[in-house]
């Protein structure tokens, strides 16, 4: 295996080993509106194509596990931090079978499942030809590959081209310190030496994040097709989300349009959103 390739694997075993204890408890996505969002996209996803057999990579404590067992009878959860994988709850009257090893080389069925997904996670591979490649082999034709809430390059790009003596409004700070601070953050809470955080982050903090032009390339080349993209969390809305003065129902209302209206409005406000995800079929 190529040494930067462990390297990350590795690095990855440190931060999550350290951090799955409160992994849910601390991570926004596991948040009742981020769950309900993921739900939804699930849902759409099984209209079309049914949902039997799912695949998760880089599982962690289950995120994608818990809503996919509304549809499927079968899940197969991968993971290369065992610590995570102790959290998952495998109750229910699903089958659910975990594998701790890493997504690229982890022996999987051919053309067997319905749907694979990758939430949080494709920015955690040094290298996602692998990851991608494998992926393709284990579905179905007319298989679905769901991922999501990966860092995107467009908002990475723009916020660290802002010139950062100056003071921001406070909608703006909050970004920029969560772009820029959130390894000492880590390296604070959890004792995690911040050049081991950013390489177990390798696609967000050493390349930058994903782009629909390096997504497209990398399907593509392993034969995916008719992929879609996703944007999600556009800047401010967090502090929209928590506005005291806003009753809940509106702030999701409101966050809702202006979520659309930025979509719309494509590709020229791609940058605003913090993280991207696609919808790939093989």
């Amino acid at each position: 295996m190529d040494k930067n390739v462990q390297n990350a694997i590795e690095a990855n075993i440190i931060v999550h080993s350290r951090m799955a204890d409160e992994y849910n408890a601390k991570e926004p996505h596991f948040r009742p509106e981020s769950i309900e969002r993921v739900k939804g996209i699930v849902k759409s996803i099984n209209l079309s194509t049914p949902i039997t057999k799912a695949l998760d990579l880089g599982c962690g404590t289950g995120f994608m596990i818990n809503i996919l067992k509304d549809y499927a009878t079968e899940i197969t959860g991968v993971d290369v931090t065992q610590a995570m994988l102790d959290k998952v709850d495998k109750t229910g009257n699903v089958d659910i079978n975990l594998i701790n090893s890493d997504t690229g080389t982890v022996a999987l069925p051919a053309d067997y499942f319905d749907i694979a997904t990758a939430y949080t996670f494709l920015d955690h591979l040094y290298d996602m030809r692998p990851t991608f490649e494998n992926t393709y082999k284990s579905l179905k034709n007319g298989g679905v590959f769901y991922a999501d809430l990966s860092p995107s390059f467009y908002f990475w790009n723009a916020i660290k081209s802002l010139d950062f003596k100056r003071s921001y409004d406070s909608v703006l700070m909050r970004e920029i310190n969560a772009v820029l601070k959130k390894d000492e953050e880590i390296e604070k809470e959890f004792g995690i030496d911040k050049n081991i955080f950013a390489m177990a982050e390798h696609q967000k903090h050493n390349l930058g994040g994903l782009s629909e032009e390096l997504l497209t390339k990398e399907l593509q080349s392993v034969g995916f097709n008719k992929i879609t993209f996703i944007y999600h969390w556009f800047v401010g809305q967090a502090e929209l989300i928590n506005n005291s003065e806003l009753g809940i129902e509106q702030r999701k209302l409101v966050s809702h349009q202006m979520h659309e209206y930025l979509f719309r409005s494509m590709p020229l406000s791609r940058h605003l959103f913090k993280y991207i995800g696609f919808i790939a079929y093989k």
